[in-house]
């Protein structure tokens, strides 16, 4: 079997494949080492894009306001830079050559920013740095102000007609052809929210995920709209344009149409086993009450009963845990509510422990969370044991070289290894083995999870069944890592072997011995 030696790929996790080529020069240009443009400037938004003169070397772009960029010049650039990397160290937990890699840019490269100030002066900046985030070239800059917010003359009348359980239509009449948003929100997350706190929390709400290009809309509409039985919602409009409001917001509260009985609900429960996931499926006999499924390990089932006395309180506990949960990553408790219940037949993916025993769990609830029903429970099952195939993969040998003697020992070749280290690697895989997959990864990864290790490999920039590898990786702890599938689908044993990768131990460039 034919597979290729060199792949490429940057990703700070598993550090960096390299690959071979032979690029032809680039065109002749200017000596500046970065050429940006600035367009589709509004009031609160800008795109850049950066053109480096050298297209191997790491670099950080970024847009600074005025303040910030004239404090760079006061006090130079490596200053703001040692700022911005200590910043993000203590943010994020990571070590500062994670980070700098996290904010390093690499050839061609742009963003859009939509989060600046109206009618405001700002600096888009690029400038080379190196693994400790050092600045390697002068700082390029292209100034640019915001411009002014533009108002609207639309005025809107909106209505909520065809009610039924489970769907209303939502129509808008505008007064003219200027663009706006329509949003419509559980009532239980926007009550008690000003007009200009509700246009705010939708723009951002949206524009996080990127959905609010999605709810621009234009001239007259009547949209339909899915909602959930007996809830009650509001519908939000008002003029949007260049990421702000250009309009006062119109606001229309309405309810969908009552369902059945939650009491009279049942649920039926079904599970599957795939290598790190079940697959469970949960089927209510009526898809017009709203409920909430989880499923939760029999023995934390069995502490709750104790804490609280019996197993309906033990599962009102697991169900306020599931909303608190929610609300850690949404922020509020009728946002968590609307996120986590649902009608109809629900099918989900959970991570599980080998050899446990679970049970599935449903209720019908009210709008703001509250059981409206008796608690549903499945019969307790247990998953699979943890079973290994024999099919596995082991480390015939390895050694590592210095990515910058490499570079100038061969720089069509190696061009992008300057400043890291070269790992060149060789696999031997057993006769069971269908599929193998290796690599290296930053850091010693021996405690984390098999299904961790797993997915980063298979995953991992690079091709499956190869036997040699030479992949570029940071200085310091890194992790060999490797495992083999079998005809039917099944892991091995984990290769994992933690190196000490160190410029002083090196093997000289001129050993490496390519094919």
């Amino acid at each position: 079997m034919k597979h290729n030696l060199f792949t490429y790929a940057m990703t700070a996790m598993l550090g960096m494949a390299l690959t071979a080529c032979n690029e032809k020069p680039a065109p002749e240009q200017s000596q500046t080492p970065f050429q940006i443009e600035v367009y589709d400037v509004t009031s609160v938004m800008a795109t850049v894009e950066v053109e480096p003169l050298d297209k191997t070397a790491a670099y950080y772009t970024d847009i600074l306001s005025e303040s910030d960029f004239t404090q760079t010049e006061e006090y130079g650039f490596d200053d703001y830079m040692t700022y911005l990397v200590e910043k993000l160290m203590n943010e994020q937990g990571k070590k500062r050559k994670e980070v700098v890699e996290m904010i390093s840019s690499y050839g061609n490269d742009g963003f859009i920013v939509t989060t600046l100030t109206p009618e405001t002066k700002y600096y888009a900046v690029a400038v080379g740095i190196d693994e400790n985030g050092k600045t390697t070239t002068d700082v390029v800059y292209q100034e640019f102000s915001t411009t002014e917010v533009r108002k609207s003359e639309n005025t809107f009348k909106v209505s909520a007609s065809e009610i039924g359980a489970s769907s209303a239509t939502i129509n808008v009449d505008a007064s003219n052809k200027d663009t706006y948003i329509l949003a419509i929100e559980p009532y239980t997350v926007t009550e008690g929210l000003s007009d200009a706190e509700i246009a705010e929390f939708i723009i951002k709400d949206n524009m996080t995920w990127g959905g609010i290009e999605q709810m621009i809309c234009t001239g007259d509409i009547s949209e339909k709209f899915e909602g959930k039985p007996g809830w009650e919602y509001e519908a939000i409009v008002f003029g949007y344009a260049d990421g702000l409001t250009t309009t006062e917001v119109t606001r229309v509260k309405f309810s969908m149409g009552k369902g059945s009985a939650p009491e009279s609900c049942s649920f039926g429960y079904a599970q599957e086993f795939g290598e790190f996931e079940m697959h469970l499926s949960v089927k209510p006999s009526d898809n017009s009450v709203v409920y909430v499924s989880n499923v939760i390990a029999a023995s934390d089932l069995a502490a709750l009963t104790v804490a609280e006395g019996n197993v309906n309180a033990a599962l009102t506990a697991n169900l306020e845990f599931l909303i608190e949960e929610i609300i850690a990553d949404c922020g509020s408790r009728a946002r968590a509510i609307d996120i986590i219940t649902m009608t109809g037949e629900l099918d989900y993916s959970l991570k599980f422990k080998n050899s446990t025993d679970y049970v599935m769990w449903a209720v019908p609830v009210t709008q703001d969370g509250i059981p409206a029903a008796g608690f549903s429970f499945s019969e307790t099952f247990t998953t699979p044991a943890e079973t290994l195939s024999d099919a596995s993969l082991a480390l015939k040998n390895h050694a590592y070289y210095n990515g910058s003697e490499l570079a100038e020992m061969y720089p069509e070749t190696f061009a992008s290894a300057k400043g890291y280290a070269v790992v060149d690697m060789t696999v031997e895989a057993s006769e069971t083995a269908v599929s193998w997959w290796s690599y290296v990864a930053l850091e010693d990864l021996t405690d984390r999870s098999r299904e961790t290790i797993i997915k980063n490999l298979i995953n991992a920039p690079t091709e499956a069944n190869m036997t040699r590898q030479l992949v570029l990786a940071y200085w310091g702890t890194n992790t060999i890592m490797g495992v083999a599938q079998d005809a039917d689908g099944k892991y091995g044993e984990l290769l994992l072997q933690v190196v000490e990768l160190t410029k002083e131990n090196a093997a000289p460039a001129s050993e490496l011995v390519l094919q």
